[in-house]
């Protein structure tokens, strides 16, 4: 008898030792790995335990009980059974952290409201405050051809604070990959929100969206292959109000390529003398194969502080790398150091100078500015290796250019030299186009 029982012993533990071998193959490397070593296991809820599994069918209910009774502790969420996690909008509420297993795949249902006074999106941060979010390279997901509205998002932090998204790839959303903001909230604007390195790719509208917050950083991300409603942007930072807020905004190494219009756009055509100053930096970012690479658009004359870009390139856009449109002179300032276009108009056939030039500063027909300018263009490069670049410096202003200050352009390749800083239109009767050249 006591033979027979040592050998029930032996055999149950064989079985708690495979079953054990089992989870770690299903769940990868060791769950420590996502939780920390320093966390204990009574703080880390394994979202299984309500039920959860990914089989593909809609959880949404079970997801959202996972999410409420986690708050204060770690949510895990393991590899999926089935193919992706189906769910519905989610509410992430505060105080809580969220980890993915690596092979994570989370789908959006095809039925979430589009309409502008209800929309749902997958996660909605509204009025959250202090949540870490780590997809550990886990990928969100919707199928944008169920959307024809652009306010879909798959990750949309509203009024919220303290919100940190990491390692997260958020592809093909109805509206965005990520909107950051303030829409009908308690909140004037989001705070101290990061994004690190997230890829964010194929959305509706944008890869990122910013429309009102104070301290965003943006580091090691990907906004590329928007496409389907404008802007169509990689990046847009536009507030929806004179009282949005765009404070202490900075984003280094970042990418923004294939977008159907911009790389990296700010539009301000919204504040006014009682808008707070902006504050945005770009540094060392990088514009890849977009219309045009980075874009200043309709600076409102009214509005003030600075939109800075720090050591950024851009390379092989459609049209002009930098591009300032119909923005005051007497707004905003815009500050360019040591920033390179390459190769722009790779693809143009319009044979206008303001479709095929390295930096450009015009006007719109149909929203001309009386004054353009306000710009500072510091040890900046204009590298031309193909045909499609007819001048590096193109200025038409349709009225007046003001305050434009230009240290040291360099131009290399094919360039014809005497096209390197052209200007056109009603410039006569202003002098405050500064230019300390060099070699043009």
């Amino acid at each position: 008898m006591l033979k027979f029982s040592l050998i029930l012993l032996i055999i149950f533990g064989a079985s708690l030792k495979n079953n054990a071998l089992e989870n770690r193959r299903e769940n990868g490397p060791d769950l420590q790995k996502y939780i920390g070593k320093q966390k204990k296991s009574i703080d880390t809820i394994d979202i299984r335990t309500f039920g959860v599994l990914g089989n593909g069918g809609d959880e949404t209910k079970k997801i959202q009980e996972a999410l409420n009774k986690s708050v204060g502790k770690t949510l895990y969420i393991p590899k999926q059974k089935g193919s992706f996690y189906l769910s519905g909008q989610l509410i992430v509420p505060s105080n809580l952290e969220i980890i993915c297993h690596k092979e994570v795949v989370f789908k959006a249902k095809n039925n979430l409201k589009q309409d502008i006074e209800n929309f749902e999106v997958l996660f909605r941060f509204e009025n959250s405050k202090n949540v870490v979010f780590n997809g550990n390279g886990a990928k969100f997901f919707m199928e944008r051809k169920f959307y024809k509205s652009e306010f879909n998002h798959l990750f949309m932090i509203n009024g919220a604070s303290n919100i940190t998204l990491k390692n997260i790839l958020a592809e093909n959303s109805g509206g965005d990959g990520i909107y950051v903001g303030a829409y009908k909230t308690r909140s004037n604007y989001s705070q101290n929100i990061n994004i690190i390195n997230c890829k964010s790719k194929y959305n509706r509208r944008q890869g990122l969206s910013i429309t009102s917050v104070s301290s965003f950083k943006a580091e090691n991300s990907e906004f590329s292959y928007s496409r389907g409603s404008a802007p169509c942007s990689g990046v847009d930072i536009e507030p929806n109000s004179s009282n949005s807020v765009l404070k202490n905004i900075h984003f280094k190494n970042c990418l923004a390529q294939g977008n159907e219009r911009r790389g990296f756009l700010v539009t301000l055509s919204r504040l006014n003398n009682k808008s707070q100053s902006v504050d945005i930096t770009f540094e060392n970012c990088r514009a890849l194969n977009n219309y045009n690479g980075f874009t200043s658009m309709y600076f409102s004359p009214t509005s003030s502080g600075e939109v800075r870009f720090i050591k950024c390139i851009a390379e092989n856009s459609a049209n002009s790398g930098f591009t300032e449109l119909s923005s005051s002179g007497l707004g905003a300032k815009k500050i360019y150091d040591s920033c390179i276009s390459k190769n722009s108009s790779k693809n143009s056939i319009n044979s206008n100078e303001v479709n095929n030039s390295g930096f450009s500063i015009y006007n719109v027909r149909n929203r001309k500015e009386k004054y353009l300018g306000n710009s500072q263009f510091i040890n900046c490069e204009v590298i031309s290796e193909t045909k499609g670049v007819k001048c590096g410096f193109f200025v038409e202003s349709g009225g007046k250019v003001i305050n434009v200050d230009v240290k040291n352009l360099q131009f290399k390749g094919g360039i014809i030299k005497k096209t390197n800083l052209l200007i056109k239109d009603n410039l006569k009767s202003t002098r405050s186009l500064s230019v300390a050249r060099n070699d043009f």
